[in-house]
């Protein structure tokens, strides 16, 4: 039987499609924002953190949407992205303004804002930063400044202290050279090898794989070192660029025919941004991948949360993995924590003529051929069937659990069968199934299909 080709016959340019998106979505938050622009502050649940952490949360994570658009862009700015949120840095950062952003030491949330906020100064520093009042640039320096020599937690945070010192570092803030090298040397502890980082340790070992792996630890190391410069530890760019290029060979056989990413790990509700590690291996030059296997990832990716209804009819991301499903919600999870997904229009940083726009489509691994691979550091078996573009992984070795605690299992890490499936249908309820949160101690099945055109 010869497989369907699933490829994009739309006759709008791939690029196109990102841009019109992260313009309804920059839109689409502007009404819940407060007066001034510095907390945007939308619908549903508040987090564990609170609603004053959460307000943050939005203007964070929305402006590194809005700086991935505005720079990729050069400057181009039709819905004044520049002036709107350099209002909301005037107004968050004043440590006695009414919209005043938390402190680290009052919200522990801000440290992941923080990296979001330095990122996206970085990448408009032309039209933003460069134009801000002193007196503003001097209030986010020092509220930036309270991350330095702070002990972060063993995980992917630690990169939220050394891309925010490295940003500040470039523009006379406070910075320190012991935080900076702990980054690097606990990174380095935590590849497993093979283009496999482990989440931190568990018990002393490499147990926590999941997408931050892609998201957060292929992600940030490589633009910390282009903030720096020529700053940056010789030789360290590269080391992460090649540990880039061996994972994207295991990556792109985890994405199913019908562009589902692996349903597994926390934080799914991020979606888009599973393409992160695939736009920064083609931004640093980090790709094995040709060009127009590239855009096939990124379209299929984004199309298939695009097609079920990831963006409400508002123009706002739901809380979910399709449409809004409350039960994917975690504590830290509040309603712009889905924002996150701005890592996936990293992409929108190529040129309108780079190849990865430009080239013909390639089918994605599972729609070449059947395959099946031995995962070493995660531990997973990895089978993909071209015939239904079904991709099953068994896992074998993340649970994200230290073995010598009793704890109930997360069911999000320690499932043991999970799959991304492409025409399959008998995936109508495993979400459902997959997401009882280890709040609800539960019995983790044996094998489950979790993923696929099916899921509601």
């Amino acid at each position: 039987m010869t497989a369907p080709d699933r490829r994009d016959p739309s006759p709008t340019p791939p690029r196109t499609t990102f841009t019109r998106t992260a313009d309804r979505l920059l839109l689409a938050v502007r009404p819940h924002a407060t007066d001034h622009h510095a907390q945007i502050r939308l619908p549903g649940p508040a987090s564990a953190n609170g609603a004053w952490s959460d307000g943050l949360e939005g203007f964070a994570r929305t402006f590194l949407l809005a700086a991935f658009r505005l720079a990729g862009d050069g400057g181009h700015d039709p819905h004044h992205l520049a002036e709107w949120y350099a209002e909301g840095l005037v107004a968050g950062a004043d440590p006695q303004g009414p919209e005043r952003w938390p402190r680290f030491s009052e919200r522990n949330q801000a440290k992941c804002e923080a990296a979001s906020l330095a990122l996206a100064l970085h990448l408009t520093r032309p039209w933003i930063w460069d134009r801000l009042p002193a007196r503003t640039q001097g209030h986010l320096l020092a509220w930036l400044g309270e991350m330095v020599g702070d002990r972060m937690p063993g995980n992917n945070w630690i990169w939220f202290q050394a891309v925010t010192e490295a940003f500040a570092r470039t523009v006379g803030g406070s910075w320190q050279q012991r935080d900076l090298d702990r980054t690097v040397e606990l990174t380095d502890t935590w590849y497993a090898g093979d283009g496999w980082y482990s989440d931190g340790l568990a018990g002393g070992a490499h147990r926590n794989f999941d997408h931050y792996n892609g998201w957060a630890m292929h992600f940030y190391p490589p633009w910390f070192c282009r903030i720096l410069g020529a700053d940056a530890p010789p030789g360290l760019l590269d080391r992460y660029r090649d540990r880039l290029r061996r994972h994207l060979e295991d990556h792109r056989l985890l994405t199913g025919g019908n562009g589902s990413p692996l349903i597994q790990g926390r934080s799914l509700t991020y979606r888009f941004a599973a393409l992160a590690p695939v736009w920064t291996g083609a931004l640093f030059d980090a790709t094995p991948l040709p060009p127009g296997e590239t855009r096939r990832l990124a379209t299929a990716t984004f199309t298939h949360f695009l097609d079920h209804g990831a963006v409400r009819e508002d123009g706002l991301l739901s809380l979910g993995w399709h449409h809004a499903f409350p039960r994917i919600r975690q504590e830290y999870s509040g309603p712009a924590s889905p924002y996150w997904a701005a890592k996936g229009f990293a992409g929108l940083l190529l040129p309108a003529d780079h190849p990865v726009w430009t080239a013909p489509e390639s089918p994605l691994a599972i729609e070449e051929s059947d395959h099946h691979r031995t995962l070493g550091p995660p531990g997973w078996l990895v089978s993909g069937t071209r015939e239904d573009g079904v991709v099953r992984v068994v896992n074998h070795g993340s649970d994200h659990i230290d073995p010598a605690r009793l704890v109930s299992d997360d069911p999000a890490y320690a499932r043991r069968t999970a799959a991304i499936a492409g025409r399959h249908p008998a995936v109508t309820s495993g979400l459902a199934e997959l997401f009882v949160l280890p709040s609800f101690p539960a019995l983790v099945p044996v094998a489950s299909i979790v993923a696929g055109s099916g899921v509601r």
